[in-house]
């Protein structure tokens, strides 16, 4: 196993070095004292992803070949308040640090490369985004197909895969947003899960829906005044291809907005 690993290591960390020097050509990324944090390595990182990407092909296979569907009932009632409590700590702590380090929505924030304010948190965040992964593994074993949709496991994939890329590259500064927006986002989309599995009907699901888009539509705001200002200390390509990412779970959100909530439902014809 420990051969087996090596030769993935030797193979995939020459491509996440390249990756990240194409993503910063100046190398300002080298002087990140957080690098070599547990889950750092876009080693580990890609494994991960890779066996993610498995256990839904291969967990769905199983499911449908005619296992029964688990109860997840008590697996979410432990799972769901655990994630509203790290969610919410994440975001108040993200807001508290932004107090402390005189951070603004307007750009450009101080960015300490060797000694990160946000490094701490932005690492709890990326790994909370494996944590996040449990929402696909209820999904597939309760064999509720209708929400293993192309959004729920791209939205997944790419914010884990993103937030290492970050993690990595843009690791203090404007980073605090994102964490106390998608902080104080989750909180409210795991309490109306630990709600929902107990009540049929919620009457404010499609606010949530609402507010993931204001969320991304903020966020974009941000990646435009960062593009506008040049900010220094966060290389071009990265500005970009976040705004881009951003714009992509906005466009992908307002599809399933559009469809769950303002399609007209079909009339059955008359015979």
């Amino acid at each position: 196993m420990d051969t087996l690993w090596q030769q993935f290591d030797a193979w995939a960390t020459p491509i996440g070095d390249q990756f990240l020097d194409f993503m910063d050509p100046e190398g300002l990324y080298k002087a990140s004292s957080i690098a070599s944090w547990p889950l750092g390595d876009f080693s580990s990182a890609l494994a991960i992803a890779l066996v993610y990407v498995v256990a839904i092909v291969v967990g769905s296979a199983l499911m449908l070949l005619g296992l029964p569907a688990v109860n997840t009932r008590m697996l979410q009632f432990v799972y769901n308040p655990m994630q509203i409590m790290l969610c919410s700590y994440m975001c108040i702590e993200a807001g508290i640090q932004a107090y402390r380090h005189n951070y603004s929505f307007y750009p450009c924030n101080p960015y300490n490369a060797t000694n990160p304010a946000m490094g701490r948190l932005l690492w709890l965040f990326y790994m909370s985004k494996i944590l996040d992964f449990v929402d696909t593994f209820i999904i597939i074993v309760g064999k509720k197909w209708n929400q293993l949709s192309f959004l729920h496991v791209y939205h997944h994939l790419s914010v884990f895969l993103v937030y290492w890329f970050l993690f990595r590259i843009c690791y203090d500064g404007e980073i605090y947003l994102t964490i106390l927006l998608n902080g104080g986002i989750h909180t409210i989309m795991y309490t109306y899960y630990f709600v929902s599995s107990h009540t049929k009907t919620i009457w404010w699901k499609q606010y949530l829906t609402t507010l993931q888009l204001v969320q991304f539509a903020t966020m974009n705001v941000q990646g435009y005044l960062v593009i506008a200002n040049a900010c220094p200390k966060i290389p071009y390509r990265v500005q970009i291809t976040y705004m881009l990412y951003v714009q992509s779970l906005f466009c992908l959100f307002v599809f399933f907005f559009a469809k769950t909530y303002c399609a007209a439902p079909r009339k059955l014809k008359q015979v």
